[in-house]
């Protein structure tokens, strides 16, 4: 009986052939299995440094699965992830003292950079249409929050 040979990355087992290794080796299935192993494991900063150079993923974006997901060329990462993952690297830098940039203005330079490559990649979900913000048609729940709208503390009447 020959040797058989099992692959962990595709938890798949076979004759253990030199052409039916390299065959699989060379798979695009395997690939994009290897990929997603070593993705897992990756250091925040090289995570940061190559997620932020890519463009975002049109596919990923609108339907929330890359059908390349391990070898696909554009970013699934938001930009709200590559934030998290940049004060995380940033409080390692400086030893837990984070002194970062806002947010916002972070959210600006990352969507400055991308809006020359593709202008409808970037969406920043809490912003608000400045066509809208003077209508005054609009339904209760389309209506842009003030900071007056959570003066009133009378709480007692929720959830009765």
């Amino acid at each position: 009986m020959r040797r058989r040979y099992y692959c962990d990355y595709c938890d798949k087992s076979f004759i253990d052939d030199l052409d039916a290794r390299k065959k699989h080796l060379q798979s695009s299935y395997h690939i994009k299995l290897r990929n997603l192993h070593y993705e897992l494991h990756r250091d925040p900063r090289t995570i940061l440094k190559e997620e932020c150079e890519k463009t975002p993923c049109r596919r990923f974006l609108s339907n929330g699965v890359c059908q390349f997901s391990g070898i696909c060329k554009y970013t699934h990462y938001t930009p709200e992830q590559l934030w998290e993952i940049k004060l995380r690297v940033d409080s390692e830098e400086q030893g837990k003292q984070i002194r970062v940039p806002t947010m916002e203005s972070w959210l600006q330079t990352y969507s400055e950079k991308h809006s020359k490559e593709n202008t409808d990649l970037v969406h920043i979900p809490w912003s608000y249409p400045e066509q809208l913000e003077h209508r005054t048609d609009l339904p209760p729940s389309i209506k842009k929050l003030k900071p007056e709208h959570f003066v009133q503390e009378n709480f007692e009447e929720w959830g009765k």
